[in-house]
């Protein structure tokens, strides 16, 4: 049987003309590409676990499809795994693309895949520029922003939480609402309204301000 057989076409592999070579790999020396841990199904229901899919780099071993199972073998214990790597020696942006290309017909783990992606390419100019990444999700998955906003509402709700924590992190060290501002990427009224907020929901819980 050839390697790439081994491979369903509901994994999502596009192109099937790539070779495949099936190596023994010890499970920690992996590295997750992106941490779909939550994206796919639980592998516990499946009858045939599939098979880690795995790209070699200068700076290791990447999964770069099925983390979660990665994620689910490493938290079991398990040492090593049977594993299939594309044939050669990829760098990162050619893993980018390959990433995008496995998932381009799961439009809101793709969608998913460039938030992290745009997060990372940003870093605290992120929230800034949140507007204009969440248009440029949208023409690159081929959906709404009103649906790019939805696949990703956990992530953001997650983010604003984090942003609030640290402007009020911030606040307590005597910075001011511009400097917060600037250290967070946010707006200078968003960032007052956070505060005020934050202080009327101490003194309704007679706490008064933090």
């Amino acid at each position: 049987m050839e390697k790439m057989n081994l491979i369903s076409q509901n994994n999502a592999l596009i192109n099937k003309s790539q070779a495949f070579e099936e190596r023994e790999v010890e499970i920690a020396s992996l590295k997750p590409f992106f941490g779909d841990y939550g994206l796919v199904p639980v592998f516990g229901k499946l009858q045939e676990l599939p098979p880690l899919v795995c790209v070699g780099t200068s700076e290791g071993d990447f999964v770069v499809f099925h983390e979660s199972l990665w994620q689910v073998l490493l938290e079991r214990g398990v040492k090593k795994v049977k594993a299939l790597f594309f044939k050669g020696i990829w760098d990162m942006t050619e893993l980018f693309y390959l990433r995008e290309k496995l998932f381009r017909r799961r439009k809101k783990t793709l969608a998913e895949f460039y938030y992290f992606a745009y997060k990372n390419f940003y870093g605290n100019d992120f929230y800034r520029n949140r507007a204009k990444i969440i248009q440029a999700i949208s023409q690159k998955v081929g959906i709404r922003k009103q649906t790019v906003y939805a696949y990703l509402r956990r992530h953001l709700k997650e983010e604003k939480e984090e942003l609030k924590s640290k402007a009020q992190q911030f606040h307590s060290q005597g910075k001011t609402q511009m400097e917060i501002a600037h250290l967070l990427g946010a707006p200078q009224r968003t960032i007052s309204d956070w505060l005020k907020k934050r202080v009327e929901e101490g003194r309704n819980s007679g706490g008064g301000e933090p």
